[in-house]
């Protein structure tokens, strides 16, 4: 079974399929995941996870601002992401791949991520991001399941030091 990936109107209507095998087959999904031709793609696939994620933030009353804030917030942090976790895995663990696949990567393993609204099951919901994260980046960084690992943990280690800078403060462990 490959993976196709639908441009435009199709991703729109392939949404459903691709969601469904991100997240059930996670290791055939990315070895059958092309790793060019265009941002495009996986980039409104991401921002329809976002939306997703979004309205279920509105659905529980939280606010329109913090709806905007959701979906502005998750498409600006996969692309953030997606070049902090090549910078680590080609600079300390020998990764091979560039933005692009990498972005590709991080923008597929948002699927899980319509359900971040949702109490409880929000934590799951990004942990198995995190290892659709670290399976895409096997594939396309060509390393092994302990380096991938690391470069997921390092890079979320910097974001938590950028963030609590920006706060003014140091990360509570």
């Amino acid at each position: 079974m490959s993976t196709t990936e639908p441009d435009g109107r199709a991703a729109l209507e392939g949404f459903v399929g691709t969601w469904r095998r991100v997240v059930t087959d996670p290791l055939g999904f990315f070895a059958d995941m092309p790793e060019s031709g265009g941002l495009a793609a996986p980039t409104i696939f991401l921002a329809l996870c976002s939306a997703a994620n979004a309205a279920g933030h509105l659905l529980v009353g939280r606010g329109l601002t913090s709806g905007v804030a959701v979906f502005v917030g998750q498409v600006v942090s996969a692309y953030v992401a997606a070049a902090l976790l090549v910078l680590v895995a080609q600079h300390l663990f020998g990764g091979r791949a560039g933005f692009e696949p990498t972005l590709r990567v991080v923008a597929y393993a948002a699927a899980p991520g319509i359900l971040l609204w949702v109490p409880f099951v929000g934590a799951f919901a990004w942990a198995y991001g995190a290892y659709l994260v670290v399976r895409g980046l096997e594939r396309v960084q060509a390393l092994d399941t302990t380096r991938a690992v690391l470069t997921v943990l390092v890079t979320f280690g910097v974001l938590l030091l950028v963030a609590a800078s920006r706060r003014g403060g140091a990360p509570v462990f």
